[in-house]
């Protein structure tokens, strides 16, 4: 569905009438909760991530979020869900299950198959309905208590508040469960002015200890940048224009990035060290000429053609720096999370009006 102009608005609200005329899409006929599964590799290891779909009430004591919205996609998701009455992407939540009680019942739960395909990623995704009111009912009293923080879909979420909707559609995962994999955004530079190499390791080398390493393949690259590390004395890497051939490991020796007006979770969350600290700090780089990119060759491959001027590799945020950053109510750098995989648009729908 298209979403840049009025016209593309109201023709997405002349499909979905469209859509449910012709019955492509369906309404539940009784109470249902969805349940979700992602089979997957990330970096040659293999993860089955479970949830559900449920709708959640919309109470801000008890979902907390960890990133601010723009205002243009804001601007632009609400424009696209008043004309809809729908949300046609689900918001991506975890929550609390160290005891994996969700898992349990939703292992011996009654289901109905509906979907069982491979992407074009190849994730193999089920999707399944459970219409048993006594374990739907089950798996409502887990979850009543339960913070929420949110892992992606802030935009759709500050919509859902505005319209002061009583409950959201919202897929639901275990924080702590084997399908959770937050992947790293590294930042790229491309440099309003010149600035070599040998500056920028002197602006560095109080703070930071450095290792030159050879970058020999992609693979031994990913190794490298999987070895980053978040915590007390995190570690980042480098790679220049003027050295493309080479890593440059940074790890922290002494705290740098030390300015008590920021709070306390920010300044021990890494990849705010890296982002605020080291980039914007330490290198005097300034927010227009920093970039981001998910894999670590494709930032390699801006150096090498020109594109960008330096990287930065950074560590994987940890789901316990979300947590952290959300309960004490503030908001991450832009672009700190990856949750992979992303889950699928157009399973379900939630529309919260009627035409």
């Amino acid at each position: 569905m298209a979403t840049k102009s009025g016209t593309e608005y109201d023709e997405a609200a002349k499909t979905m009438e469209k859509w449910l005329r012709e019955r492509v899409l369906v309404p539940d006929e009784a109470p249902t909760i969805y349940v979700y599964e992602q089979e997957f590799d990330a970096e040659g290891v293999s993860y089955v991530r479970r949830g559900i779909i449920p709708l959640v009430r919309l109470d801000r004591s008890r979902i907390f979020t960890h990133e601010e919205t723009r205002k243009a996609a804001r601007e632009d998701r609400e424009r696209l869900i008043q004309s809809l009455k729908t949300f046609t992407s689900l918001i991506f939540s975890v929550y609390d299950d160290r005891k994996g009680e969700t898992d349990v019942l939703l292992g011996s739960s009654a289901k109905e198959k509906i979907y069982d395909f491979t992407d074009e990623l190849g994730i193999k995704n089920r999707f399944y309905r459970m219409k048993n009111t006594k374990e739907i009912a089950g798996l409502a009293s887990l979850l009543e208590d339960k913070n929420i923080y949110i892992a992606d879909g802030h935009h759709r979420l500050s919509v859902a508040f505005k319209l002061g909707l009583p409950y959201v559609a919202m897929y639901l995962t275990g924080m702590y469960g084997n399908g959770i994999v937050i992947m790293p955004y590294h930042r790229t530079v491309r440099f309003r002015k010149e600035r070599s190499l040998k500056d920028l390791l002197a602006r560095v080398a109080p703070f930071l200890s450095i290792e030159k390493v050879a970058i020999e393949g992609t693979s031994e690259l990913k190794r490298r940048v999987r070895q980053l590390v978040a915590g007390l004395n995190p570690s980042f890497a480098l790679v220049s224009k003027e050295d493309h051939t080479h890593l440059y490991v940074l790890t922290q020796k002494k705290p740098f990035f030390t300015d008590q007006s920021i709070p306390e979770s920010l300044r021990r969350l890494s990849v705010n060290v890296a982002h605020a600290g080291l980039l914007k700090g330490l290198l005097a780089i300034e927010d227009d000429e920093i970039s981001f990119v998910n894999d670590a060759p494709e930032a390699v491959g801006q150096i090498d053609d020109g594109t960008s001027d330096l990287a930065l590799f950074v560590p994987a945020t940890t789901v316990d720096e979300v947590k952290d950053v959300a309960e004490h109510r503030l908001s991450m750098p832009p672009k700190s999370t990856y949750f992979y995989p992303k889950i699928l648009t157009g399973l379900v729908f939630h529309r919260y009006a009627q035409g």
